[in-house]
């Protein structure tokens, strides 16, 4: 129900407010919103949040395809801009309507309807503050450039944020793995360590029992031959 529009909306455009409200919801009822604005009669100040309600439908009304539309969104535009409170309250609307009235002005077939563009565009342009029309279109040109110079440093740094975080995730997987591989490494070296300790243990072990296989004593130090510690003369290992 958009309930924020009708205690912002200043007192004179209440009774339209059904209809912005169905034009907000629903672009195909735009026409049909400006003609109930058309019929408003202006008398209390036009503040910046009866502007940001008001602006969008207009600028969508000025690009309608027929001239009649247009000639009335810009009577409401004339009628609107002659109660503005102040520039300030005006000026972030003005790229949103200006262009669009100087192509009214500039481009409908009817010279009535173009006349009406420029009056409006003369009330709007003195609402914004500026001493010709002139000026407020090269305000708005200038206002727009540097939007879009800011919307290009702002895609720029994003570029920028974004080629600096994808060098950092790569230098970190690369430093994973060289990590990885330097764990590999080891783990390598450590399971050729342990074969060759392995290795050599079966090795000592083998040795130790050819040893004790050729020794005529036992690891107790009793004779192999006749299971005493001193071999008698009859042994075969008896030494003397």
């Amino acid at each position: 129900t958009l309930p924020c529009c009708q205690p912002n909306a200043t007192p004179d455009i209440r009774p339209a407010i059904p209809a912005i409200r169905n034009a907000i919801v629903k672009p195909a009822d735009t026409m049909k919103a400006i003609e109930e604005l058309k019929g408003t009669t202006f008398v209390a100040p036009v503040d910046s949040s009866t502007l940001s309600i008001l602006c969008p439908i207009l600028s969508r009304g000025l690009k309608e395809k027929q001239a009649l539309s247009k000639r009335s969104c810009c009577v409401v535009i004339e009628n609107m801009s002659r109660l503005v409170e102040t520039p300030d309250a005006v000026a972030p609307f003005g790229p949103l309507l200006v262009p669009e009235l100087k192509k009214v002005a500039e481009n409908v077939a009817f010279e009535d309807i173009r006349d009406v563009a420029l009056s409006a565009l003369k009330a709007l342009t003195k609402a914004l503050g500026h001493s010709s029309v002139d000026a407020a279109v090269a305000a708005v040109m200038a206002d727009e450039a540097k939007a879009a110079e800011e919307e290009q440093q702002r895609i720029e740094r994003a570029r920028e944020e974004e080629k600096a975080r994808a060098e950092e995730l790569a230098r970190k997987e690369e430093a994973e793995r060289k990590q990885w591989k330097e764990a590999m490494e080891a783990q390598r070296l450590l399971d050729k360590l342990a074969l060759e300790e392995e290795e050599k243990k079966k090795q000592e072990e083998m040795m130790k029992k050819d040893k004790q296989k050729k020794s005529t004593k036992t690891a107790g130090g009793k004779c192999q031959g006749c299971g005493l510690k001193k071999c008698r003369k009859t042994c075969l290992f008896y030494s003397g």
